[in-house]
């Protein structure tokens, strides 16, 4: 399992810039048979374990939360992988298919919640000529909103169901979409921590990569 950050580390997290960890985060290729591809440990957990109050764009999400894990563009071929980088101006984008009730996905700058079917756009992959590969380091918010009427404070593990689309509008035949991706979040209570942060600040956060 990832180990969690502490609140003090998260709030530099979500302050400060992030680089990708691909031992971490969801590392986004193809599978060179033109199709959208992902590097994950899916038999991992992902842990919750920090609170908010007042998140979110209006301050009305209460609840656990975490930012990882995100989503990052290969930069290099993985050959013995079979995944490599993915082709210069894909444009990557997030599509909820679903959640367990109580989980609510947000976009990366907690602004709104996303429903199930819609989707928001991680980045543009580019390769100049020479070869190097920038594109996106985005880190959308997981999290278990306490208010919401499905929550149960007897359940603890939370299952999230997304795929990655290739939104490209340049006439360019996209790539194809990747299978349906499930991933299990544990929620993991901090009594006495939790019950009296704040993070009122949240609602304004932005990731500058």
């Amino acid at each position: 399992m990832k180990k969690t950050t502490t609140i003090a580390g998260s709030l530099a997290l979500i302050a400060g810039v992030a680089s990708a960890d691909f031992e971490t985060d969801f590392g986004v290729a193809t599978d060179g048979a033109g199709a959208l591809a992902v590097e994950f440990n899916f038999d991992s957990i992902e842990l919750i374990s920090e609170f908010v109050e007042g998140g979110g764009s209006d301050g009305s999400f209460t609840g656990f939360f975490s930012e990882e894990p995100g989503f990052a563009n290969f930069e290099e071929d993985e050959e013995d992988e079979g995944l490599f980088v993915v082709p210069d101006g894909t444009v990557v984008a997030f599509e909820l298919v679903s959640a367990d009730p109580a989980f609510v996905v947000y976009d990366p700058f907690f602004d709104a919640p996303v429903p199930a079917g819609s989707s928001f756009v991680l980045g543009t992959v580019n390769v100049d000529a020479a070869g190097a590969v920038t594109g996106f380091d985005d880190h959308p918010f997981w999290t278990i909103d306490v208010n919401d009427a499905g929550f149960d404070d007897d359940i603890f593990d939370y299952d999230v169901t997304f795929r990655l689309v290739d939104v490209r509008d340049d006439g360019i035949t996209p790539l194809t979409a990747t299978e349906n991706i499930t991933v299990t979040f544990s929620r993991i209570p901090t009594p006495g921590t939790a019950a009296v942060l704040g993070l009122a600040g949240l609602a304004t956060a932005r990731r500058r990569r």
